[in-house]
C-alpha cells in the first residue's frame, strides 16, 4: 500500500489523488463552485448542491413527532434537529 504525506500538514493519504482533494479541501481558498442564485461560491459540486437546497421556498423536511412542528429545508437539518431532540 502507498502512503502520501501532505507536505502542509502530515496528513497521510492512501493515493496521489486523495492528496490532491486533500490540498483543495484543506489549503486551497479557491472555491470554483459557484452557486447560481446568489454570490456563494464552494470547493466541491456536493457542498454546492448542498448550498441550493437552502435556496428551496418550502420546507421540504418536518419532524414527525406529535405537536413539534420542526421543518427544514434540508435533511440535514432534520437529522441533526433529531439527534438533539
Amino acid at each position: 500500500v502507498n502512503h502520501v504525506t501532505c507536505a502542509l500538514c502530515d496528513t497521510v493519504c492512501t493515493s496521489v489523488s486523495s492528496l490532491k482533494a486533500h490540498i483543495r479541501c484543506r489549503h486551497c481558498d479557491e472555491r470554483p463552485f459557484h452557486c447560481h442564485l446568489c454570490d456563494s461560491g464552494f470547493k466541491n459540486a456536493y457542498d454546492l448542491h448542498k448550498h441550493v437546497e437552502t435556496h428551496n421556498d418550502s420546507d421540504a423536511y418536518s419532524c414527525d413527532v406529535e405537536g413539534c412542528g420542526f421543518t427544514s429545508r434540508t435533511l440535514r437539518t432534520l437529522t441533526q434537529h433529531y439527534k438533539r431532540v
